[in-house]
């Protein structure tokens, strides 16, 4: 399921086909329905309802051109917020507006309008001497165009603040989380530092290679997991996902026990891409974050706020997100292993959220404060092993910004996030830190 709707994503004109189609469907059952059997229309539909041929020849003219300058002005209303996107926020959220259901769906209601007025327009025959009904479902189309025009406006109105973008990323990447710890019937999902004791008694082996150049967009574990229950394989995954690949990299090595190896489609379960994805990639959608976090702090923008925005997301995010922590991640069935794939811990998540953050907010008393408040909210959601880590990280981020620059003023509102920080660390562990 989640390969197509990643080919939905990067092939945006899939949608507003499938509106072109059934538009052309319509216009096809009017035309059939005005030719052949125009008179029974006649008799059974309201006489207010129908027009004649020349009326409505004028009227689908005067919508198909209408609709056309309204995807014009869309177009252009696209291309604006596509800017403001690559220059606000980040380029890698360009992704996150093209492929919006909601852009995709008007773009598909216009095109659709075109499509049945042009049709009805080519098959109207001047000959026919009674009443059609082809324009007044025009009209009717033309008024459910004005009526997603207007909602487009109040869309690209909303998305274009960096609050919405900023919510909508985080609500995805949260949901990525959880699918990714959310097993299916019959599964079992463990998350370990070390890597499992597995395969056992399997010795034949081959490894999967890669033929592309590019990212690791997504592993359909639950595909290949109903792949190794059948044939009775074990599959380790060499590469987490989010992994640029070059060819000649094994991304999997597949271990079975019958004499001949068991055919196996790589493509049909990895899917490799120009870029990465956030389907199934949550570093990546904390890198998004990130990215918006550091152009709101940089000189040219100079937006601290939006920044703070930012990190309380981030906070909330890798609270999610230290679910996932462990260097393995294993699908068992009925305790026999089945599926082993690498991945990368919580500490390396979190050192590569704050780090950039770290080194260029180094001189803003209030970008520290946030990362402390973000750091408190993943402790408070967390047991001591995950609460350490945070200590560790608070102490790099704490050594690597500029004190020389802090007043005296800053001092107590710092150390109130410290001693709060280290209080949640030293709940329920012994010694001190």
């Amino acid at each position: 399921m989640k390969y197509y709707l990643l080919q939905i994503k990067q092939n945006i004109w899939l949608v507003p086909s499938l509106y072109c189609v059934a538009a052309s469907l319509l216009a096809f059952g009017v035309i059939y329905l005005d030719t052949v059997h125009g008179e029974t229309i006649v008799d059974i539909i309201p006489a207010i309802i129908l027009i004649s041929v020349d009326l409505a020849q004028t009227i689908l003219g005067t919508i198909a051109a209408a609709l056309l300058t309204m995807i014009t002005i869309t177009f252009s209303t696209i291309m604006v917020v596509l800017t403001t996107y690559s220059t606000q926020f980040s380029p890698r959220t360009l992704s996150d507006f093209i492929s919006n259901k909601v852009t995709m769906r008007v773009l598909g209601v216009y095109m659709g309008g075109i499509m049945y007025s042009i049709l009805t327009l080519l098959f109207m025959r001047e000959d026919l001497t009674h009443e059609v009904i082809a324009g007044p479902i025009g009209v009717l189309i033309a008024i459910i165009c004005l009526a997603f025009f207007a909602y487009f406006i109040h869309h690209v109105a909303t998305n274009i603040q960096v609050s919405t973008l900023i919510n909508d990323v985080t609500m995805t990447t949260l949901k990525t989380v959880k699918d990714r710890i959310t097993a299916k019937k019959g599964e079992e999902i463990k998350i370990t530092s070390e890597k499992p004791n597995f395969p056992a008694g399997k010795t034949a082996f081959f490894h999967v290679k890669n033929k592309e150049l590019g990212y690791i967009q997504l592993i359909e574990f639950h595909h290949l997991f109903k792949l190794a229950k059948e044939k009775d394989l074990v599959i380790e995954v060499k590469m987490p996902i989010g992994t640029f690949v070059k060819p000649g990299d094994i991304l999997i090595t597949v271990y079975y026990e019958s004499d001949s190896a068991p055919p196996f489609k790589s493509k049909k379960y990895i899917k490799i891409g120009n870029d990465r994805t956030i389907l199934q990639d949550v570093e990546f959608g904390v890198r998004k974050i990130v990215e918006v976090t550091l152009r709101a702090i940089s000189p040219g923008i100079n937006d601290p706020n939006t920044a703070i925005d930012c990190i309380f997301h981030l906070g909330k995010l890798l609270a999610e997100a230290s679910k996932l922590d462990g260097n393995y991640i294993s699908y068992y069935d009925n305790d026999k292993g089945r599926i082993v794939a690498v991945q990368s811990c919580f500490d390396d998540v979190l050192y590569a959220t704050f780090y950039q953050i770290c080194h260029y907010g180094r001189k803003d008393i209030s970008v520290l404060l946030a990362i402390y408040e973000a750091l408190i909210i993943i402790a408070e959601e967390n047991g001591p092993s995950i609460r350490k880590k945070v200590w560790d990280c608070s102490k790099y981020i704490y050594e690597n910004f500029d004190v020389n620059h802090l007043h005296e003023m800053d001092l107590p509102y710092l150390d109130a996030k410290k001693n709060r920080l280290r209080e949640l660390v030293l709940d329920g562990m012994e010694g001190s830190i």
